[in-house]
């Protein structure tokens, strides 16, 4: 088969409105063009993303003049190849409309042969305004909604429903061509799509590769395939024959090298080479898989029944946060800013991510990011907290959306499950109620998931879960967020109706994939999006860029505010409230991935709201848009690594405690649990120390204390508790602080700080001392950047805190001096703190 590409030519567009034709790029989005032309100026800055929806309510033409090559016009058939358009569009080729378009989240192919010519084609996209059809979609035939953060009729268009605003994000309807666009031109046959299994037996793999071919009546058609493995090697090539459309080819691998999650093992993987020949016509593609066994089991126990992930046989505890595309503008999200956030999220032991049903299909770059990292990937359809249209053509549409999508990724190793919509049978069961929801409405909403969409995926990848909801546990509006079986939505703190974040230890779900609690974004990277006068909590601007809402008003800054007031003293300014709020927001998803930990193995899965921001506005990252590091991504790479020290107060009385250890590795073994209580200035009052075995897989208590009699109900703010898991080599394998009172009563004592800066060849080495016991040390550069080997931590005065900084890392280069002088330290010690 022969492409012709027609990505990266000289695409112009223009308003319909307009005559002047201005340069765009394919693939590429409109603002993003306007953007780079300079029509859309500072496109976040205050409120300047007002215009979007302005310039979204506008019709536009894409228009492509080309030559086609000799060799694509020999053949027999030929097809333009669409994989994205966003959304509503008519396509002309040569003056004769192909086709109207209404699914961004599909690939369309058209034939055109007869069409084409040589010299002076001209294809033609008219995008019509997405604003403009939800609102008459939507006066035509209004459906039930719960969701007050987008307009109405944002479920009738198979489009980014985030595009039109969320509780995270603003409303910026972008359009454009945004995949690839291309010519097909073959005689008698192409390859269809390609599908791998596995069958694992000991100490072999056997694999099948079905090839799924179009070819001409009676056309003979020859199928090879070729495997590499990890290193590069050739080990297994065969070809077949076949007259019918599916060739089938089994590969036998001896000593395969295993694929594993991050955490568990290297994630090495085969490349495997399929060529086809039909008479003297060839296609070859080319893909990589890991060979693993990979199942959710689901399994009844003395609890309910249980949500678990197991590769390769070992149970792996689910541990990350839910993908959002990392930028409003598709494009820009691909490449370094796809790579870097696959990158932070791996550096903080993430072994999943949840690809949130509300946003898109991500291109297969971040799936094969995925897999080189160990990242498992649980993978929603695009739907989420609406209804959706039910007639004919509508279920036509995304059944056809649903077959692109899994069949493009279904050979990933990454892949776990498939899941029908985020939060659509919790929000329309039997125990919500909506103006207009009713019983018909509601089998209509269990029919799209448990019967339309599931059909599509058991029938392209029978080999994986299809979770009809999330949360649910199971299917049937029984219970979906009940905590016996499936999975869990955690919203209780924050959203309903935000309880304090202690309150986690309420949910006993069997795997938490959403819980969170927002934050404000970095004060540098505000700064490049607001004016001084707007740094303040409750100035306009912030209001402005702040999207939750908890259905009668927006509320998100003041919910901030109320977890801050339950943290810490009132601070001082604009500074300390957004570390504050970066304190309170990583502090309360600490505890809740600790006690979700800690209910290994009832629970399975902790995947907090959300991982990256895709503008400079307020929400629940832990990175924010120009990705800086929020307090809660540093506390990430420590609470969720294999083995953790979790602290369990008694809910009574603080004073009783049970101490956790957390292990995710499979095996055992022995370490040295020690503990000190200390003053506030650091000094030792008393310690201790045990030998204790763990088990692999495994949360036990091995410490329990009681200090009511030691410490009085009045000294509870003068002293904590360190904690330290210690290998018998002497190595600190995981360290934990606990206050008895909330660190706004703690006689908290103002630290100095004393370090020492090495220059290493590649990297900058601190030693760091602090002359009393210090909260949440958050260390920063006065107008550089970087990323610090640890950070966010607690430090005693006679410990030495090791961090390292990768040059590689700097915005900007340093010299050793100048970090000196760069470097700023923020605690909670002095948070309100009149120094």
């Amino acid at each position: 088969m022969i492409v012709q590409g027609l990505g990266g030519l000289e695409w112009k567009y223009r308003d319909t409105q307009e005559n002047e034709w201005h340069h765009g790029e394919v693939p590429g989005s409109l603002f993003l063009d306007m953007i780079k032309e300079g029509r859309i100026k500072k496109p976040f800055y205050r409120f300047q993303d007002r215009e979007f929806h302005e310039l979204a309510e506008r019709d536009y033409e894409y228009k492509l003049h080309f030559s086609v090559r000799e060799d694509v016009l020999l053949r027999e058939k030929q097809f333009v190849v669409f994989e994205g358009i966003d959304t509503i569009a008519d396509i002309y080729l040569n003056g004769v409309k192909l086709a109207r378009t209404e699914n961004m989240h599909r690939t369309y192919r058209f034939p055109v042969k007869d069409i084409l010519k040589a010299e002076d084609n001209l294809l033609q996209v008219i995008i019509y305004s997405s604003v403009r059809y939800i609102e008459e979609q939507h006066r035509e035939h209004p459906l039930p909604e719960f969701n007050t953060a987008s307009p109405h009729g944002f479920s009738q268009i198979r489009k980014t429903h985030s595009s039109f605003g969320w509780d995270a994000e603003p409303n910026v309807p972008d359009l454009g061509i945004w995949r690839e666009v291309y010519i097909e031109a073959y005689d008698k046959a192409r390859i269809s799509h390609i599908y791998t299994r596995q069958r694992h037996e000991k100490g072999k793999v056997y694999l099948k590769t079905e090839t799924l071919t179009e070819a001409a009546y009676g056309e003979e058609v020859c199928v090879e395939v070729t495997v590499y493995d990890p290193q590069g090697e050739e080990i297994f090539r065969e070809k077949t024959k076949c007259r019918e459309s599916l060739a089938e080819v089994w590969t036998e691998i001896e000593s395969p090298e295993i694929w594993w999650p991050n955490g568990y093992g290297d994630h090495p993987l085969y490349e495997i080479c399929v060529k086809m020949q039909c008479r003297d016509e060839q296609e070859e593609k080319r893909f990589f898989v890991g060979l693993r066994t990979m199942e959710v089991r689901r399994e009844e126990d003395a609890d309910g029944e249980s949500f678990a992930f197991y590769v390769n046989n070992v149970p792996v505890f689910a541990k990350g946060g839910s993908y959002t595309p990392p930028d409003k503008f598709l494009t820009a999200c691909r490449g370094q800013r796809h790579r870097e956030l696959i990158r932070l999220c791996k550096e903080a032991n993430y072994n999943c991510i949840r690809i949130w049903g509300g946003a898109v299909y991500p291109d297969d770059e971040l799936y094969n990011l995925c897999d080189r990292n160990g990242l498992l990937v649980w993978q929603d359809l695009m739907f989420a907290c609406a209804l959706y249209p039910s007639n004919d053509e509508f279920l036509e549409s995304i059944r056809e959306e649903v077959k692109d999508n899994v069949i493009r990724l279904r050979n990933h190793a990454c892949l776990v499950l498939w899941c029908g919509n985020n939060e659509n049978e919790w929000f329309h069961d039997y125990e919500h109620h909506a103006e207009g929801l009713t019983h018909e409405l509601r089998m209509k909403n269990l029919q799209q998931y448990e019967v339309h969409l599931a059909e599509i995926v058991r029938k392209y990848d029978p080999d994986r879960l299809y979770w009809p909801s999330s949360p649910s546990s199971g299917g049937g509006y029984y219970d979906p967020n009940g905590y016996e079986k499936g999975d869990v939505h955690c919203w209780y703190v924050w959203y309903l109706p935000a309880k304090p974040y202690t309150f986690y230890r309420d949910c006993t779900g069997r795997f938490i994939s959403e819980f969170g609690l927002e934050s404000f974004q970095n004060y540098k990277t505000l700064c490049s999006y607001l004016e001084p006068e707007d740094m303040s909590p409750n100035s306009e601007v912030m209001d402005y860029m702040q999207h939750c809402s908890d259905n009668y008003c927006n509320m998100g800054n003041g919910k901030i505010m109320n977890y801050i007031f339950q943290e810490v003293r009132a601070p001082k300014n604009f500074k300390e409230y957004i570390f504050a709020s970066q304190y309170a927001q990583a502090e309360g998803i600490k505890y809740g991935t600790y006690h979700f930990r800690s209910m290994k193995p009832r629970c399975m899965g902790a995947l907090y709201w959300q991982i990256v921001d895709c503008f400079p506005g307020t929400s629940w990252s832990g990175i924010d848009y120009e990705y800086r590091l929020k307090v809660l991504h540093y506390y990430a790479r420590r609470f969720f690594s294999q083995v953790v020290l979790c602290v369990k107060e008694d809910r009574f009385e603080p004073r009783r405690l049970e101490i956790f250890a957390v292990n995710d590795h499979p095996e055992g073994f022995t370490a040295n649990l020690i503990w000190a209580l200390r003053d506030s200035a650091g000094c030792v009052v008393k310690e201790g120390k045990k030998e204790i075995q763990i088990q692999g897989s495994s949360s036990s208590v091995f410490q329990e204390m009681d200090w009511t009699e030691e410490i009085r109900e009045e000294d509870k703010k003068q002293y904590y508790l360190e904690f330290s898991l210690c290998s018998q080599d002497g190595k600190r394998i995981s360290e934990e602080t606990y206050l008895f009172v909330k660190p706004k009563h703690f006689h908290f004592l103002h630290p100095e700080f004393r370090v020492e800066v090495q220059n290493d060849k590649e990297k900058y080495i601190l030693n760091i001392q602090t002359s009393c016991f210090a909260k949440c040390i958050k260390m920063d550069l006065n107008d550089n950047d970087c990323e610090f080997s640890d950070n966010c931590f607690d430090l005693s005065p006679d410990r030495i805190k090791t961090v390292e900084i990768s040059k590689n890392s700097f915005r900007r280069p340093v010299t050793m001096e100048e970090l000196k002088k760069q470097l700023i330290f923020e605690t909670v010690n002095d948070i309100g703190r009149i120094l």
